[in-house]
């Protein structure tokens, strides 16, 4: 009765270990910022993430005290969350409630109050939010980790350990199944996460029906259980290792996690089921001894590995609710550890199955109460994240410039330009928004070093030196190559700028973009004294010929027009304004140097010919502005002519 018992118990709740987090967007600023005050109303309330979001059900704009001034239907944008609102807004507090789906399946919520009318103290909002798991997504994860595990690790058993009645696969392969109409209710498929988890749906489906069939057609039973291990990359898949910025061995370290979890407790399910109905249980019970230990050595050495990538400090443990449930977790795990040994060393030598039944049964009573932990833990933030998913505020103007003597060097990360300066052992990392506002409140690694703020969107931190330094900007990463011992590019940059403009032409495609989703990709020609053409791909042409230029859309007719004279070749750097010149490389052929024009500011990083100092590639960094150029040829016959039929 005991083993019936757990059975049923586990059969309907779970055997799981995996405390892996859906992945989850963060939240970056709101525009206008909470608590601001505004002299005039917005027409938008602008949310921005880190990540791909859908709207969701829920979004609310109310004056505070007063009725609605949504203003329309909320819409997406990119990473942006809009918020349309009633023209003509009158004095006084008003709050918005978002919700948004990431990409990974969660539900985000949170609320913002901006004042209209100026001299009016800070609003307070009048509106809730709740981002918390609720029971029915608490129990869907129950369920769907309950099947998963089971399937897999009878599976597992069926081919290592020994027979498995086929009727267990179809009842949690039928767990699975409602588990994940449970979690994905409302979520959409375009989504990794809803994608992986259909996946797992059609899986569990395939494998029910040849569960069901497999007693008639005894060939398609190893099918059956083929399905149930096909299961154990969807918690990986789905969840937190696939990040961006996650080390490339995390997903390793998540997939040898989930699958030692179901050998063990999968596994064990199959024991139980083995210890009442087979007559031949000791070679079954020293094979699954051996395996079990095993899978326990595997689980604790991963769930180590994990616990360093999800917490950012000890204090974490009992500082956040992730951090205790996962105390509660392994507490739980080491007395289901301190069960298992006694059954090895004490049970299974003697051969004492009433008492291996008795344990057993203990076991499956304890995992049903881990069952409840992990539900919760894959709905919970780690405190990895907690500093990145704080509100990034933007303040007015741009940061600090760095000192005259630090190599700087500019990059895209997401949807901000930032600049990382150094000189040994000091590094400093900048960031700017769109609209060349400095960024503050971002979460940033230098080198492996937490960084701390040094001005108005400024991050820095002291470092050992090495050839390469690794930037985590809210979990993006980007790598910078920082010479040890710098030498000054201050006269190569004007010889080259001088030898640019002593060219009769030169040519170059350009690859612009304002954000990650947003570029245009362009073939330039310049030619002496002041001719310019380009030619967008997919896009409108131009031509300018002293005081004449044409303009025309794509395929469309050319469009005359004056046009001020522009001296060409002219290079897009420029000259009066370049500081902080470097040589980051040298070789044979070419040498590579960064500098910037503080007024801006913008950055440069330039791959220069040697031989005759002109560029063969350059990389432009500036708010909304991320800019490559290839050089593709100099001084060839004049290409640029007036359009056919041109006056």
């Amino acid at each position: 009765m005991p083993n019936r018992l757990a059975l049923l118990v586990v059969l309907i709740v779970a055997l799981a270990l995996p405390g892996e987090a859906w992945g989850h967007a963060t939240l970056l600023r709101t525009v206008p910022a909470n608590g601001s005050v505004l002299a005039s109303p917005p027409a938008t309330v602008q949310v921005f993430f880190d990540d791909t979001v859908r709207t969701s059900t829920g979004i609310k704009a109310v004056r505070n005290g007063g009725g609605s001034v949504l203003g329309g239907k909320p819409r997406v944008v990119g990473h942006r969350l809009v918020i349309p609102l009633k023209p003509g807004l009158h004095d006084g507090d008003y709050t918005v409630l978002w919700r948004v789906l990431s990409d990974d399946g969660h539900t985000l919520a949170g609320v913002m109050a901006f004042g209209v009318g100026s001299g009016r103290a800070p609003p307070v909002p009048s509106l809730t939010a709740d981002n918390g798991p609720g029971v029915q997504d608490v129990l869907a994860r129950f369920l769907f980790f309950a099947g998963l595990l089971t399937a897999a690790g009878a599976a597992f058993f069926r081919f290592v350990v020994g027979p498995v009645p086929v009727r267990l696969l179809l009842g949690a392969f039928l767990v699975v199944f409602i588990g994940v109409s449970g979690v994905v209710h409302d979520i959409s498929i375009s989504t990794r996460f809803g994608s992986v988890m259909a996946a797992a749906a059609v899986i569990a489906g395939v494998g029910a029906m040849l569960a069901a069939i497999a007693p008639v057609y005894p060939r398609l039973e190893p099918l059956a259980f083929a399905a149930g291990l096909a299961l154990l990359p969807v918690p990986t898949l789905a969840g937190h290792a696939l990040d961006r910025g996650r080390p490339g061995y995390e997903p390793v370290i998540d997939f040898l996690h989930v699958a030692a979890a179901s050998v063990w407790l999968g596994g064990l399910v199959a024991l139980g089921l083995a210890l009442s109905s087979s007559a031949d249980r000791a070679p079954l019970v020293r094979r699954f001894s051996d395996v079990a230990f095993v899978a326990v050595l595997v689980l604790a050495a991963t769930g180590v590995l994990r616990a360093f990538a999800e917490l950012r400090a000890v204090s974490q443990l009992w500082s956040t609710g992730y951090g205790q449930l996962l105390i509660v977790k392994t507490a739980l795990l080491a007395l289901l550890a301190a069960i298992g040994w006694v059954n090895r060393y004490r049970l299974v030598p003697r051969l004492s199955f009433a008492g291996l039944r008795r344990n057993v049964a203990v076991e499956l009573s304890l995992f049903a109460v881990l069952i409840a932990a992990v539900a919760l833990l894959t709905d919970l933030r780690p405190g990895r994240d907690r500093a990145a998913a704080a509100v990034v505020t933007a303040a007015s103007g741009p940061p600090p410039l760095p000192a005259r003597r630090m190599i700087v060097q500019g990059r895209e990360s997401g949807d901000l330009a930032i600049a990382l300066a150094v000189a040994w052992p000091r590094a400093e990392l900048v960031a700017l928004n769109q609209d060349a506002d400095a960024v503050n409140g971002l979460r940033v690694v230098l080198g492996g070093t937490e960084a701390r703020s040094c001005g108005n969107g400024c991050y820095g931190a002291f470092l050992t030196p090495a050839p390469r330094v690794r930037v985590s900007v809210n979990g993006r990463v980007t790598t910078f190559r920082v010479p040890a011992k710098p030498r000054s590019a201050a006269a190569i940059v004007a010889r080259a700028t001088a030898a640019f403009r002593r060219l009769r032409s030169v040519e170059y495609i350009e690859r612009l973009a304002s954000s990650p989703r947003n570029k245009i990709v362009s073939h330039f020609t310049l030619e002496r004294p002041n001719r310019l053409m380009y030619e967008i791909r997919g896009g409108a042409d131009g031509i300018i010929i002293g005081p004449r230029r044409w303009d025309r859309a794509h395929g469309g007719k050319w469009i005359p027009s004056p046009q001020d004279l522009t001296p060409e070749p002219e290079p897009i750097w420029g000259a009066g304004h370049v500081t902080n010149a470097y040589l980051l490389e040298t070789t044979p052929a070419t040498y590579v140097v960064s500098f910037m024009n503080p007024l801006a500011p913008v950055w440069f990083t330039i791959s220069l010919d040697r031989r005759t100092l002109l560029p063969r590639s350059l990389r432009m960094t500036a708010a909304a502005h991320f800019m490559m150029h290839r050089y593709t040829s100099f001084n060839e016959p004049r290409k640029i002519r007036a359009p056919s039929g041109a006056r």
